[in-house]
């Protein structure tokens, strides 16, 4: 029971703090021109946040039934699904690589010029290579920049929830085996 406590313990610890290294590291994830000391600050802000969540409630959580536990464990374990398949899909869709150049990040909700090329041309790749990588860069930025930081919101508020879901279920799992050790001992 000790050893899987420690190693519930060790996961969920593992998921709270090595995600934001590792974009601290190697950008992995990050949009293009978005910082990736933001998405490292909140993502290991968040993961510890949620490791002290748990802590502080370990007495309420304590008092949970296994059924309560398990449903809390499988709800995260699915956010935790769910916001990964959404992120990637996202990150496929809204950041399109460019030959010989930096990929572009573009809006989920782009307004005036961008918009109206988008309608007419059909499709980001298209407009890229109707236009260019560096105007449409600079049509983005007058044109949708605000929708283009809510996106970069939206896409940090599903890269900390995949990590936090994860963190949470781990250290749930972790309380309850040990109460099951310290009941076992009585």
């Amino acid at each position: 029971m000790n050893r899987l406590k420690t190693s519930l313990q060790a996961a969920a610890g593992v998921f709270a703090i090595i995600p934001g290294l590792a974009v601290l590291a190697t950008n992995i994830g990050v949009p293009p021109n978005c910082s990736k000391v933001m998405f490292f600050a909140t993502i290991e802000s968040f993961g510890i946040f949620t490791l002290m969540l748990l802590h502080f409630n370990q007495n309420m959580f304590k008092s949970f039934s296994i059924k309560a536990i398990n449903s809390l464990t499988i709800g995260s374990i699915l956010v935790f699904a769910f916001t990964m398949f959404l992120y990637l899909y996202l990150f496929s869709e809204y950041v399109v690589e460019v030959a010989g150049s930096s990929p572009l990040f573009f809006p989920l909700w782009p307004r005036g010029e961008l918009k109206q090329g988008l309608a007419d041309i059909g499709s980001k790749a298209n407009l890229i290579k109707e236009w260019g990588r560096d105007d449409v860069f600079h049509v983005i930025k007058s044109s949708s920049s605000s929708m283009l930081t809510r996106t970069t919101l939206f896409f940090l508020f599903l890269y900390q929830l995949i990590f936090v879901s994860l963190t949470f279920a781990f250290g749930l799992l972790a309380l309850r085996v040990g109460e099951m050790k310290d009941n076992s001992l009585n």
